[in-house]
């Protein structure tokens, strides 16, 4: 149900960020221009989004938002050839670049999580190409190349970069994908990540996190879950009430009495949250998180 994963990345650019991911698999989404503002008003300024959208990629341009932008999987057999992915990164990214502020291009999305194994061994090579091309155009130094891939697979990752959400709604045996649990799951995530905290093993190191997602999409195939992880409806409403925007000037505020105001539709007292599922399910990530950066990798002998 939750989502959480990694971006596995060639190069990386330890950027701290707090990013959002804006997904447009629905006939009912706002426009770019007003997605902008709503991203501003939010005073989020990391998105990504899951192809490279010339509307979404021009509507950005000149604005203070950064953008990873997203390889289909399908894409990924054309890309073994390097003329082919040279030619992508000519006509996807340098057109927009630096106007539309790309620092990053995944590749592909949640491949190992499948049982394609052409798929998954046209990724390497794709990445390679990718980055390889955009070195030649002297893109090299600004965009960095990652795939998505769940923690799942993973026998060691650092520094990680997750990605990760909990759906408002969900179908009758989808327990716990309640409005309640996915505003205490963000809220709690959002308090972390603005704290500066890190993992109990290095609470020093900040994560980069993308919330997942902007808008509820209603043309996603999957139970019902999968079309309700927005934190907002595609008409701009909340779909609940993280708190988003009084966190965010919590965060930036000098007194350190600094309230957080949230409204009692949406909020419990701090007792009831730290009994509540998603807390206890959000401790569990962090601590199977820090089991994973500390498990030695394998290494295969001759």
């Amino acid at each position: 149900m939750i989502h959480f994963f990694l971006l596995f990345s060639l190069t990386f650019s330890g950027v701290e960020s707090l990013g959002i991911n804006y997904g447009q698999v629905g006939d009912n989404l706002p426009p770019p221009d007003k997605v902008l503002e709503l991203l501003t008003s939010l005073k989020i300024s990391k998105v990504r989004i899951y192809d490279t959208n010339p509307q979404i990629l021009a509507t950005f341009a000149n604005s203070k938002t950064e953008l990873i932008v997203t390889i289909e999987n399908e894409m990924l057999s054309q890309l073994m050839d390097p003329q082919q992915a040279l030619e992508w990164v000519a006509t996807h990214i340098k057109p927009y670049f630096p106007a539309s502020r790309i620092t990053g291009i995944a590749v592909g999305n949640e491949i190992f999580t499948g049982n394609d194994t052409v798929l998954m061994s046209n990724l390497v090579p794709a990445m390679i190409n990718i980055h390889s091309a955009l070195a030649q155009l002297g893109l090299g130094s600004y965009i960095h190349v990652s795939t998505p891939t769940s923690l799942a697979v993973l026998e060691n990752s650092f520094p990680p970069s997750a990605e990760t959400g909990w759906p408002s709604k969900g179908d009758y045996d989808e327990i716990g994908a309640t409005a309640e649990n996915a505003a205490i799951y963000n809220r709690n995530l959002l308090r972390r990540q603005l704290a500066n905290e890190g993992t109990p093993l290095r609470p020093n190191m900040r994560l980069e996190v993308y919330l997942f997602a902007l808008f509820n999409e209603d043309m996603k195939p999957g139970p019902t879950s999968e079309r309700n992880y927005g934190l907002y409806q595609p008409d701009g409403t909340m779909a609940y009430n993280v708190g988003l925007s009084a966190l965010l000037s919590s965060s930036s505020s000098t007194s350190s009495s600094a309230s957080i105001s949230l409204s009692s539709s949406a909020t419990k007292t701090i007792s009831m949250e730290y009994k509540s599922l998603a807390y206890w399910m959000f401790a569990y990530l962090v601590i199977s998180l820090e089991i994973i950066l500390t498990r030695r990798p394998l290494h295969l002998e001759d």
